[in-house]
């Protein structure tokens, strides 16, 4: 029996190898930031770079300390509350900043972001869908 869902946000994103990338904006106090980042359903948080939280203010090494693994090894990080948007979605999370400048790519994992979605990929298409999710 076939199933649907509806979506409110479509994305096409670049047919790239190094995976799917999306514009998305972070908000923390009154400066916010348009960042592209990779959407990653294995990835337990949201991880932006060091200077991403600086230009938007956060105090980072004040955060929730995280030692985040990865392919590349560990990853030292700190969560701090802001405001993620994608597309017209816009809600509160708790995502990570990596404590040292230089990461090479922003992460948007489970927490913070996944779980806060429904999402639909078309991979063929280069095309992504996404509603907010509400239980």
């Amino acid at each position: 029996m076939a199933k649907q869902i509806s979506f409110t946000e479509e994305f096409h994103y670049a047919d790239d190898l190094a995976g799917i990338t999306i514009p998305v904006i972070l908000r923390y106090g009154d400066k916010s930031r348009r960042v592209q980042a990779k959407v990653d359903t294995g990835g337990d948080v949201c991880l932006f770079s060091r200077e991403e939280g600086s230009f938007l203010g956060v105090p980072v090494e004040k955060g929730i300390p995280a030692n985040l693994s990865s392919l590349g090894g560990n990853i030292e990080a700190f969560g701090h509350e802001i405001v993620i948007q994608t597309g017209e979605l816009i809600f509160e999370s708790v995502v990570y900043f990596a404590k040292y400048p230089n990461l090479p790519r922003n992460i948007l994992g489970r927490q913070g972001w996944l779980r806060k979605l429904k999402l639909a990929v078309i991979d063929y298409d280069n095309l992504l869908y996404l509603s907010e999710y509400s239980s």
